[in-house]
């Protein structure tokens, strides 16, 4: 999975351990624009597409993280995240995710790691 690439093995099971599994149906909203999100997810099936005011600007595969800059600097969704067919998602609450990273600075390095390298290869994708 792209947006946890850099943790080790027992760092994804300790950070995973505090995700909820969800389902969407096509065409549900996952993350909607303007809404302030204080969860990370991360697609583990299907895929969606990013909207912004109705507009598809790009597409999250399987392992691709989305709703991370809740955790980079607290905003409100830039975009709306929309299941493009039947998708599941590992939803990470900010609350728990915060404590881990607290307790585990190592485990935080990589976690920001492994958001930062996806988050320059969707900037690269969209500048060039």
């Amino acid at each position: 999975m792209e947006a946890i690439r850099y943790l080790t093995d027992e760092e994804r099971i300790r950070l995973l351990a505090r995700a909820e599994s969800r389902s969407y149906a096509k065409d549900d909203v996952v993350l909607a624009e303007g809404a302030y999100n204080e969860d990370i997810y991360i697609l583990t099936g299907g895929s969606a597409r990013v909207e912004v005011a109705g507009t598809a600007i790009g597409h999250i595969a399987v392992g691709e993280a989305f709703g991370e800059m809740s955790l980079l600097d607290a905003s409100p969704a830039m975009s709306s995240v929309v299941a493009d067919e039947d998708a599941e998602a590992y939803m990470l609450p900010l609350a728990s995710v915060a404590d881990l990273l607290e307790e585990d600075p190592t485990l935080a390095s990589h976690l920001y790691h492994s958001l930062a390298v996806m988050l320059a290869r969707r900037l690269r994708e969209r500048t060039t």
